[in-house]
């Protein structure tokens, strides 16, 4: 919940989420301490790893983020890369391994085990722990934690009175923090950042947006350049933790917005849905359906390329680091120069 409703009819909801918020509270507690003294117990692999999440829920930008960080551990350090993923989110992965063609990826619950399997099979120094912060089965080497720039902690509440997957204050845990979005930030970003400094002052900050890249043609196969979408009107589609943002990207590249129609994040189409979505696209003029790389991986598994002869268009990102790089290659050359570092 966002507070975005402010009616009093919503206070004997927020009242009972609020609740169920100190539960939750309690259960992250209690799991810190079977951590801290040693009942549970993290498992540490030979190689390093370091983890990209989040303190919030939806979309920070996670996984272009972790596929630009494979590319500097590549390109910056010459570290042979995997990516540890939970498997939540099939379209994430499979968005991973079309981006990252080189790249093992290796999916499982047990991130220890595909770990392991990392180093035996493909030779790995270094492992990314996607969505990780949270992940405490296993030791990392460094925890980087994405912010959005535009609202960085919701309405300060956590899960499920907020969106706040653990308190602020868990920003101590983390090295680098990320803040994304940043082409949409809050004017409150500076005082935000002095902020996480009070708690964690060994913090580096980078800040990062998603960059626009292409257009691409899913019917005939075919990339256009973003300018391609000035003065088109188009019917935007998505299943996407943030929509708003996939708005605002496509109204700031010139496009007219007819509808977007907006499923909840993950959703898997079926061909139920298909109908739908034809039915709204009739009441409207458009040139073509517009929809994220995400929802592209779900449409090609149901073989929705076209809506009732309607084309479909992806738009593709990329996250663009527009400060604070040097500082992130440096802070990760030093995990592999540290006296001792294997």
């Amino acid at each position: 919940m966002t507070d975005e409703r402010r009616s009093p009819a919503y206070a004997p909801l927020k009242g009972l989420l609020y609740l169920a918020s100190l539960l939750y509270g309690v259960g992250l507690f209690g799991r810190r301490l079977f951590y801290r003294f040693g009942i549970f117990k993290s498992e540490r692999v030979p190689l390093k790893i370091i983890s990209v999440g989040n303190l919030t829920l939806g979309g920070t930008g996670k996984t272009p983020f972790v596929i630009r960080l494979v590319r500097m551990l590549d390109e910056d350090l010459g570290k042979k890369t995997s990516v540890l993923i939970r498997g939540y989110g099939w379209d994430e992965q499979t968005m991973l391994k079309k981006k990252l063609t080189d790249t093992p990826i290796l999916v499982g619950e047990d991130r220890a085990r595909s770990a392991h399997k990392a180093i035996k099979l493909y030779g790995s120094d270094t492992a990314i722990l996607d969505d990780g912060f949270q992940h405490w089965e296993l030791s990392r080497n460094m925890d980087i934690v994405l912010i959005d720039s535009r609202k960085p902690f919701g309405n300060g509440y956590l899960f499920p009175r907020g969106v706040l997957r653990e308190p602020m204050s868990a920003i101590s845990r983390a090295s680098v923090v990320v803040f994304t979005k940043i082409d949409r930030k809050s004017p409150g970003l500076e005082a935000v950042k002095e902020e996480l400094k009070q708690i964690n002052s060994g913090l580096i900050f980078l800040e990062a947006l998603h960059k626009p890249a292409y257009i691409y043609d899913l019917k005939v196969r075919k990339e256009l350049p973003v300018t391609f979408l000035k003065g088109k009107r188009v019917m935007l589609l998505s299943s996407i933790g943030d929509p708003d943002y996939f708005n605002q990207t496509v109204a700031g590249l010139g496009a007219d917005i007819a509808e977007h129609i907006i499923f909840p994040d993950h959703h898997n189409y079926a061909e139920g849905d298909a109908a739908g979505i034809i039915k709204r696209c009739n009441e409207r003029k458009f040139d073509f359906i517009l929809t994220t790389e995400k929802d592209e991986v779900k449409l090609r598994r149901m073989s929705l390329l076209s809506f009732g002869g309607y084309p479909v268009m992806t738009l593709g990102i990329e996250m663009e680091i527009t400060s604070g790089k040097e500082l992130l290659v440096d802070r990760l050359r030093s995990l592999y120069t540290r006296q001792g570092a294997k």
